[in-house]
């Protein structure tokens, strides 16, 4: 009598077996995805004493320089719960010489929260354009060289520059202009942004003040 190899009593127990194993991969990619991008998102750090280092922005002082603080904000609800900050500071101060004022946030949280969201998103999405190119720009100090992102904005209907930015991340060392900060082999960053107006001026606001400010920042950002 005949055989077919394809009707052989062991075929069914084949496929059963090249099922179960591709169902082993796909299970084992699933997995692997999610730990990968809840190391991504920082979910996997431990948050023990994050909550304590976040306290020490509480040290920044209320003068820097030239500039003074004029308002202690914090976070609104919505950005506290987007962000899941261990600590944040908030705060306007004003150049009295200059007779301007600067926005400055520094927090520390997540690496992933804290990396992702950029003003080029975050401004666009509130009725300002972005004006040119974002450009990394250097500030050095008596201790280190920072370097951070610098980008300005319109606000309609005129399309001039009005709105100058500078932000960047660190990981307890030097502030760092980088591409990609979601990928920095570290559970924790910190960011910094400072927001000011455009002037005439030759030295932006926003760039006099992290010239005074960025020292006293040294000391805390540790």
């Amino acid at each position: 009598m005949n055989t077919d190899e394809n009707n052989s009593p062991s075929q069914p127990s084949a496929h059963l077996s090249n099922r179960r194993i591709a169902g082993a991969v796909v299970l084992g990619l699933t997995l692997f995805s999610g730990v990968v991008h809840g190391f991504m998102d920082g979910r996997w750090s431990k948050a023990e004493d994050l909550n304590l280092i976040g306290d020490r922005l509480e040290l920044i002082p209320d003068r820097c320089g030239d500039w003074t603080l004029k308002e202690d904000q914090s976070l609104n609800t919505k950005a506290a719960e987007l962000l899941r900050c261990y600590g944040s500071s908030v705060r306007v101060y004003h150049n009295e010489k200059r007779d301007t004022d600067v926005n400055v946030a520094v927090l520390f949280g997540p690496r992933g929260p804290i990396a992702v969201h950029t003003p080029e998103v975050c401004y666009s999405s509130v009725g300002t354009k972005q004006a040119n190119e974002t450009t990394k720009k250097s500030i050095s100090t008596k201790n280190a060289k920072h370097q951070l992102w610098s980008v300005q904005f319109s606000l309609a209907p005129d399309p001039k520059p009005a709105l100058d930015v500078w932000y960047a991340w660190s990981d307890g060392g030097d502030w760092q202009a980088r591409n990609h900060p979601r990928f920095w082999m570290t559970d924790t960053l910190y960011k910094i942004q400072v927001a000011g107006p455009v002037t005439s001026d030759s030295e932006q606001p926003c760039e006099d003040f992290l010239k005074a400010f960025l020292p006293h920042l040294e000391e805390i950002v540790q």
